[in-house]
């Protein structure tokens, strides 16, 4: 800062004149003749009303012209000083392992991977050697028959000659036309288009959340009305995952299935059931993990598949909607939601 502001000041005022007025002259008096005035100013010389730019500043601060170009070097030195100082640093301090994430597992709910990888860190290299990581692939037939206890839609579920409007300034707006489809029982039917295509308004009126505006049409379960239990026998898994933070994955699971599965299934059942939807979602891993925040919890992957299990451990029986499950995630983790998701059934 010195530097550069030394040059700065030295470059601007070298061949600059001040004119020196009131109230820096001396004596001041009306009529008086400039030849008999002074300036107050530093670096002025008796008898003259105008102070030299460049002796201003060598009296006032010390700064000369001839600092200029050592100044401007100065810098040019600091500046290649801190890029090579940085460049050092960045090669020196490597980033940390193990990615943002840190999964925190309740006190002894930890899987026994995770444990024994503790473990083998804590040996010696030599007992090591010996040991070998018995892997256990999973097949077809077993995630049969995982699936095979958790609810499943046989219903057909049907719409027609749906429109929705909602009311605006100076008039109305139609949001939905005459829109028309069927979900096909037991398989995953997407619905896709670009941006504000009105994806999520018609998921949103499909599944008899709307709370605004006038729906018109006909919905349809196996060619008849929707039941007064239409929205309790469906679930629906928002495309923001709001979870709580202290809590696990198990504890998570549990508590919406005691919340909104009916009241005379026995409590073990619906733990059981938990289970059944741990198994099936593929985690069994991370089931004793707390769900915690960004960066200190779960990924976003497994915050997605926690969401579309708290849907599921309420025991749907007709339909499961989910909104952009998605969305957010790289190629391979929409890859392993869409894969569970059509494991399923429902309406994405």
């Amino acid at each position: 800062m010195q530097y550069g502001f030394e040059a700065l000041v030295s470059n601007e005022f070298y061949n600059l004149q001040i004119q020196c007025v009131p109230p820096y002259l001396v004596p001041q008096a009306p009529g008086a003749s400039p030849q008999y005035q002074s300036c107050t100013l530093q670096g002025s010389t008796p008898g003259s009303t105008i102070v030299d730019g460049s002796q201003y500043i060598q009296t006032a601060y010390q700064y000369s012209r001839s600092h200029l170009w050592r100044n401007v070097g100065f810098i040019c030195a600091f500046f290649g000083f801190f890029v090579a100082l940085t460049a050092i640093g960045m090669e020196i301090q490597k980033p940390n392992k193990g990615g943002g994430a840190v999964t925190i597992f309740k006190r002894g709910q930890a899987p026994k991977s995770v444990e024994k990888a503790l473990d083998n860190a804590e040996k010696p290299a030599d007992e090591e050697s010996g040991e070998k990581d018995a892997g256990v692939a999973s097949s077809d037939s077993e995630e049969e028959e995982t699936a095979k206890g958790v609810a499943k839609n046989e219903a057909i579920y049907t719409f027609q000659h749906v429109n929705y409007t909602i009311p605006v300034k100076g008039g109305e707006r139609q949001l939905l036309k005459d829109v028309e489809g069927f979900v096909k029982p037991g398989k995953l039917t997407a619905l896709m288009g670009a941006s504000g295509a009105g994806k999520t308004t018609l998921l949103n009126t499909l599944a008899q959340r709307i709370r605004f505006g006038v729906v018109q049409g006909d919905f349809l379960v196996d060619g008849r009305p929707l039941p007064s239990s239409f929205q309790r026998s469906t679930g629906f898994a928002e495309q923001m995952d709001v979870h709580e933070a202290t809590a696990t994955v198990r504890e998570a699971l549990r508590f919406s299935a005691k919340l909104r599965q009916p009241k005379e299934v026995p409590l073990q059942e619906k733990y059981d059931y938990c289970e059944k939807i741990i198994d099936l979602l593929e985690m069994r891993e991370i089931a004793g993990a707390a769900i915690g925040k960004t960066g200190a919890g779960l990924n976003q992957e497994q915050r997605k598949r926690l969401t579309i299990g708290v849907e599921l451990a309420s025991k749907p029986e007709l339909l499961m909607f989910l909104d952009e499950p998605t969305s957010g995630l790289d190629s391979g983790a929409a890859f392993n939601v869409s894969a569970y998701s059509d494991d399923l059934w429902g309406l994405c």
